[in-house]
Parts: structure tokens; C-alpha cells; sequence
């Protein structure tokens, strides 16, 4: 290509045009359109992290947070699991599909990649022992995909993320994409080498490339899948359960999971924002979304003396036009969901979130011992081989969730520093049932659960679904002095076991997706629109009182 140069003559009143011709660099001109601060190809390293930052646990505040009775609204619209007002906040969605990196908020800073090119970029980093890094990333795709068919079934798995070559996959069964995940899990972690290089070192946010506390964090969400598969196939779940504790599993503090935060711009908890945006922007008064604590999970707290209500709950008292926090466990009081509609004339003496749970700067923990622990202590009480009883387990899983709070930062008057004076009184006061029967120690297993997973709103859902307890009243509506659901509710009064699948799947993927939705007795024009259950959510109770 050459350049053309124009030269003007004037002559009697005429422009002449003479041009001229330059040879160029052809190359060069196809840099004119290139954003000089773009990176146009993807680096492992930060892929990775992206992956690790999408990994916290998903969360829906209002709708869940509502539904597990650890929130309650006395505004109608808003109160979508308080009062099941409407429908809004129970659509799944498939962006599991478009891409890795921090989903859970609407910021991605990080270019997106498909898990499928991301396992293929650690084969082709240079060198060949890189096992260590395929097996993080299978790790945390299983983790991702696990939450999404815990929440909406039936899914596109085995013809997933094929691009042009195949652009409307099946949707395969829960059971047969638990059955994938399973298989995939326990190969990517007997693959995993601590003679190879480690997990992208300082690109890891959770362990930093710790090879020994990945296959911790593997072998405990193999226990989870386990755990959920033991009602529709007991002999299955004790299988992968004992399997997953003989690998090894989380139970050190230091295992934990987790994400650091800080109260800096670009760098907050992105859960924290949307509970200060959504209601508590400011201490004491009324609220965005008239939201408090839940009666129910107050009243437990309280009821059992547990060292953690101080920690993350504080009433907002009046004081000379101002408002003073009050964190003594005999000020704390829950509003009881479903039972009011007008702002109450007590609402101040509510009790709110703590301003340390709500610190921009706290931690997400995405899974630790803890959980691990109360895995183990179910697996037990079932007379699984987990080399533990269920009472030690127990106690042990109590002992991490209380440790867990000293991850947050101190914000006067809360400490998350508790004693092993404290939790060894509370665990005095409140035994676990060794000599009770299975209902009621499963019962008092996911009863912790629900306390110890606070925030991990999608596994206490899932928890919830599968042992139906804690039991959950959502008639607190009175009339004529009878409890009834609230009026003109759409799940007639019960909370809902599911999540829609994507509306948009109707006209781009219509024929798998009302296969799968006929197939799984899910109907988009019934009122039981969210009722029908999970494939591992069976048996007779319906661990709610109504």
C-alpha cells in the first residue's frame, strides 16, 4: 500500500490536484484500532484469581435471606421470602456458562474466559507438570456448577460451553450431572502432586498455592455432594462421604476458605454492599427496605445463650437525635416474618445487623472446617465410617464457627474474639443429643448449620431442603386471632424449593428446556410455579410448620 499526498496548484482561477504516491508499512496501520491499554490475551494467573473471587458463595439477601428466616421486612413489596409477596428474586440464571471471574457483584475487571479455556490454558503453560493448577481450576468449576444445579436442577453439563459446535445443549439430570461432578472431583484431586509445581502461588487468594490445603478444600466439597445424596441414595452418599474424610478434610483453622476485603474503593465485600445499599445505609431509624433480624433467629440465639448474638447483632438506640448501639443479648429482639405490613411504632428496638457483619472489610468464607466437621458428625450419627462420633465432630465444628468470627475486624461495641470459656459454657448449655434419634440429631446438626453457614445463603437453602430442618412457621398473619400466611401470598404460605430456570431459554434452547421442565414437575403456569424439588430433595416432611 502506498500514501498519497495531494498537492494544491492554483492556476487561472483552477485548483489542479497532483498527487504523489509513498511507499508505507501495511502492517502498522492494522494498530490504529488497538486500545493500547487493553491486554488481548488471557494470562492464567489472573483467570484464576477471577475464578477464585466468582467462587463465593452465591447469595440473595433479600429473597433467601427472607426465606431462611435470618431476615424479616414489614414492607410488602420488598418482602419477596417474608411474606412471598411476589416472584421477584427467585430467577436462576446461566452466566455460570459465559464466563468466569466475581459474578456475585456486577463488576468484572478481568477479561472472561470459559472454564473449558481455562482448563486448556494450563495445558499449554510451558512445561509439563502442571497438574496441580488443572486440578484448583476442576475444583472450583465443580464448585461453581454445584451451586447453580442445587438451585435450578436440570442443566445443560455434558454438551455445555461447545460453542458453535453445538449451540442447544441437552439438559442433563441432577443426578447424572452429581454423578460427573463426583467422578471429575475425585480425579482431579488423586491427580494432585505436592513434588509439582503448587496452585499459582500469590494468584491463589485462598492458600496461596498450598497444593495440601486444595485437596483439604476438595475432599470437604466432595463430602458436601456426598451429604446431599443421602435420602435419594444413602449408599451412595456413605461412599463418597467416607471416601472424601479418608482423603482428608478441612479442620484446621487454617484451612479455611476464604476472601479478604478491605474498606477501600475496588476492593469491598461486595455482599456487605448490597445489604448497606439495600437497607442498612445508616444507624438506627427506619431502613431502605424496612428489614430487621428475624424473630426466629433471634429468638434462637438468645434461647441457646450463644457468644455469637453480640457479635453480629446490635439494637440502634435513641439518644439526644442521635442513635447508640446496644449489643447486650437481653436488648436483641427479631421481627417476626410474615406478620406485619406497616412500619411497627417499636421498630427501633429491632435488633439489626452488627456493624462488624456489615464492615466492608469483612471476610467471605466460601467453606471451612466448620462445615467440614458438621459433614462429619451427620456421616457419624448415621453410623458411617468417619473415624469420629458424632458428639466430638460436633463439638469440633461448633469450635471452628466460633473461632471463624475472629476473621472480621472490630468495630466498638463488637468483638469477633470469643473465649474457649464462652464456647465451652454454651456447648455445656446445649449438648449435643448423643443419645437422641437420628431426626433429632440431624435436626441439631443443621440447626448449627444455619447458624454456623450465616451468609452462605445457597448451602443453608440446600441443607435446609434435604433434612427439612430448622422447621421454619411462615403463618404468623392474624386473623380473626388465628396465624395464617400472609394474604394474597404466591407459594400458599410455604417457601419455595427451587429457582426458575432462565426465561431467555424458551426462545433460544425452547425444546430441552420444556423437556426439562415437564420432566422435573415444573410448570411455568401453575401456582406451584417454585415447588417442585430438587432430585436429592425428598422425603415426608416439609420442614416448615404450615
Amino acid at each position: 500500500m502506498k500514501k498519497t499526498f495531494l498537492k494544491l496548484i492554483y492556476a487561472a482561477g483552477a485548483v489542479l490536484v497532483v498527487s504523489t504516491m509513498q511507499s508505507c508499512n501495511t502492517e502498522k496501520l492494522t494498530d490504529l484500532n488497538r486500545n493500547p491499554d487493553a491486554i488481548e490475551y488471557v494470562i492464567p494467573e489472573y483467570s484464576f484469581t477471577a475464578a477464585v473471587l466468582g467462587s463465593v458463595p452465591g447469595e440473595n439477601y433479600r429473597a433467601l435471606g427472607q426465606g431462611l428466616q435470618y431476615f424479616s421486612s414489614y414492607k410488602e413489596v420488598p418482602a419477596t421470602g417474608d411474606k412471598f409477596y411476589n416472584f421477584n428474586g427467585t430467577a436462576g440464571n446461566f452466566n455460570i456458562y459465559r464466563g468466569v471471574g466475581p459474578t456475585n457483584n456486577s463488576v468484572n475487571n478481568t477479561i472472561p474466559v470459559s472454564w473449558n479455556r481455562l482448563l486448556q490454558l494450563t495445558k499449554e503453560i510451558p512445561g509439563a507438570e502442571n497438574v496441580n493448577k488443572r486440578a484448583a481450576v476442576e475444583i472450583l468449576r465443580i464448585l461453581a456448577f454445584h451451586q447453580q444445579t442445587d438451585l435450578m436442577g436440570d442443566m445443560p453439563y455434558s454438551e455445555a460451553m461447545k460453542g458453535l459446535d453445538n449451540l442447544k445443549p441437552k439438559y442433563d439430570t441432577q443426578k447424572s450431572i452429581y454423578t460427573a461432578m463426583l467422578t471429575e472431583l475425585e480425579t482431579a484431586l488423586t491427580s494432585m502432586d505436592a513434588s509439582k509445581p503448587n496452585v499459582f502461588g500469590n494468584a491463589d487468594p485462598y492458600f496461596k498455592g498450598d497444593v495440601a490445603k486444595w485437596k483439604k478444600f476438595g475432599y470437604t466439597l466432595m463430602a458436601r455432594l456426598g451429604m446431599r445424596m443421602s435420602d435419594i441414595e444413602p449408599a451412595t452418599a456413605k461412599l463418597w462421604v467416607e471416601k472424601a474424610v479418608a482423603g482428608g478434610m478441612m479442620t484446621a483453622f487454617a484451612d479455611i476458605a476464604y476472601i479478604k476485603y478491605a474498606n477501600v474503593t475496588g476492593q469491598m465485600n461486595p455482599r456487605v454492599n448490597t445489604y448497606i445499599v439495600g437497607d442498612f445505609t445508616s444507624p438506627g431509624g427506619d431502613n431502605v427496605e424496612g428489614s430487621k433480624w428475624s424473630g426466629k433467629f433471634i429468638d434462637h440465639l438468645k434461647n441457646t445463650s450463644d457468644p455469637r448474638l453480640p457479635v453480629i447483632s446490635v439494637v440502634w438506640v435513641p439518644s439526644g437525635g442521635s442513635y447508640t448501639p446496644n449489643n447486650t443479648p437481653a436488648t436483641q429482639r427479631g421481627m417476626v416474618n410474615g406478620s406485619i405490613n406497616t412500619r411497627p411504632t417499636d421498630f427501633d428496638t429491632y435488633s439489626e445487623p452488627s456493624l462488624l457483619y456489615i464492615d466492608r472489610g469483612s471476610p467471605i468464607i466460601t467453606m471451612g472446617p466448620a462445615e467440614a466437621y458438621l459433614i462429619i458428625a451427620e456421616a457419624a450419627a448415621r453410623g458411617w465410617s468417619v473415624g469420629s462420633t458424632a458428639q466430638a465432630a460436633y463439638n469440633n465444628a461448633v469450635r471452628a464457627a466460633m473461632a471463624q468470627w475472629a476473621l472480621w475486624p472490630t468495630v466498638a461495641p463488637h468483638s469477633g474474639v470469643i473465649t474457649t470459656a464462652q464456647v465451652d459454657a454454651y456447648l455445656a448449655a446445649n449438648p449435643y443429643p448423643a443419645a437422641g434419634t437420628l431426626a433429632q440429631q440431624i435436626e441439631a446438626i443443621s440447626t448449627q448449620k444455619w447458624v454456623s453457614l450465616l451468609g452462605n445463603d445457597y448451602e443453608v437453602y440446600s441443607n435446609w431442603r434435604r433434612t427439612k430442618y430448622p422447621v421454619f412457621n411462615y403463618a404468623n398473619w392474624t386473623v380473626g386471632g388465628n396465624k395464617v400466611p400472609y394474604p394474597g401470598n404466591v407459594t400458599a404460605g410455604k417457601m419455595w424449593r427451587r429457582f426458575s430456570l432462565p426465561l431467555e431459554e424458551r426462545n433460544v434452547n425452547p425444546d430441552n428446556y420444556f423437556e426439562a421442565i415437564k420432566r422435573q414437575n415444573f410448570s411455568e403456569e401453575q401456582i406451584d410455579l417454585l415447588q417442585g424439588r430438587m432430585w436429592w430433595d425428598v422425603g415426608p416432611a416439609t420442614g416448615q410448620s404450615n
